[in-house]
């Protein structure tokens, strides 16, 4: 069932080689096929991948709709859609794929999922599979839902699962990039119980971080210091910038010396940059540190984030924009420029203007 959606759309596609996406205003509205619903997109985060993408560096020769963080209402189902468990007016979040996804000619399955090979979330309406469909809790808005979508996943991964952390830990956590990602796994582990230390080139994520509730923020030159001159030690590293300088800070802080010993030492890996890591066996070996990546999570992972936005345990930080603003919004990213993760508004008039909050039922009237 259509029902009465138009035929064209405004969308933003990613064409092999171009560093921008193109803004077109007739692309057309998907039909869904069977399994399928299309969701009327009420948001859809910006994430540092779609500056990957746009690098070149998967060397992808399709023409598709970019945007991974889709939040949206069901306004079409496809035949063989449950409609009694996908409900019209119910909000949903939706998964970028699962672990039986494949990806395109041996390469990874998260590039060949919603967003990211697949049409995504940068157009008015998209087509989504109704089972990677989650619904979103009372009380969290779509802006927030959407980065749910990838940056709530992962960090959840990445702390929870990677790391094993979790209720009453004592961890002491060392966290590279306080950015759309990392202020939310910033959250989760203090959540946990852990103590978090942050590191960020920018003095404004720092201060993010320590409003967040993190016991100290570094420079990378401050924590360099630290690690050579005061002995300062972690048990578990988490990287969200994903560079060779931070992999070696962080492997760093994990070696043991004579005044701290780390308990068995995690280096996790979320970050994504075309850099090559350089590491000592020896030094591996004399750590004994497990060195771990996460490209994504699970729909567990998914439901847990958004409980705890929906309680408001995590805070998450959100601005929303135009769709037609998506290029400067990349722009932003790629000159590490965005407080906590923007968000795109495919739908509705914002007449050019961006608006922030900060969503938190601990912090509403």
């Amino acid at each position: 069932m259509m029902g009465s959606l138009p035929s064209t759309q405004t969308a933003a596609l990613y064409r092999p080689g171009d560093v921008h996406l193109s803004i077109v205003h007739d692309y057309p509205v998907p039909k869904p096929g069977r399994g399928e619903v299309i969701l009327k997109v009420l948001a859809c985060g910006v994430c540092h991948t779609d500056t990957f993408l746009l690098s070149g560096a998967t060397f992808d020769p399709r023409t598709y709709v970019l945007g991974h963080e889709v939040c949206g209402e069901v306004v079409a189902y496809g035949q063989g859609v449950d409609r009694d468990k996908i409900r019209m007016n119910q909000l949903y979040m939706s998964l970028i794929g699962d672990h039986n996804d494949h990806g395109v000619n041996g390469g990874p399955a998260i590039f060949n999922a919603l967003g990211t090979g697949l049409d995504g979330g940068y157009e008015e309406y998209v087509k989504v599979r109704e089972d990677l469909l989650v619904p979103v809790p009372p009380g969290v808005p779509p802006e927030v839902a959407a980065i749910a979508a990838d940056a709530g996943i992962t960090a959840y991964d990445a702390v929870a699962n990677r790391a094993g952390l979790g209720p009453g830990t004592n961890a002491k956590v060392l966290m590279f990039g306080i950015g759309g990602v990392g202020h939310l796994g910033l959250q989760y582990a203090k959540h946990f119980g852990a103590t978090v230390y942050a590191c960020d080139i920018k003095p404004e994520a720092r201060k993010l971080a320590l409003e967040l509730g993190a016991t100290e923020a570094f420079s990378l030159l401050d924590l360099n210091n630290k690690i050579t001159k005061e002995s300062f030690r972690v048990d578990v590293v988490i990287d969200f910038v994903g560079i060779n300088q931070t992999f070696q800070l962080g492997f760093n802080a994990l070696k043991p010396n004579e005044v701290n010993f780390p308990s068995n030492p995690i280096s996790v890996i979320v970050g994504v940059s075309p850099e090559n890591f350089t590491l000592n066996s020896a030094d591996l070996l004399a750590t004994g540190a497990k060195i771990l990546s996460t490209q994504y999570g699970s729909r567990e992972d998914a439901v847990k984030a958004l409980e705890l936005f929906a309680n408001g345990s995590v805070r998450a930080i959100v601005a929303t924009e135009p769709l037609t603003n998506v290029n400067k919004i990349i722009d932003e990213l790629r000159a590490f420029d965005v407080r906590g993760r923007k968000v795109v508004i495919p739908h509705g008039d914002h007449h050019g203007k961006v608006r922030e909050f900060f969503h938190s039922l601990h912090q509403k009237s």
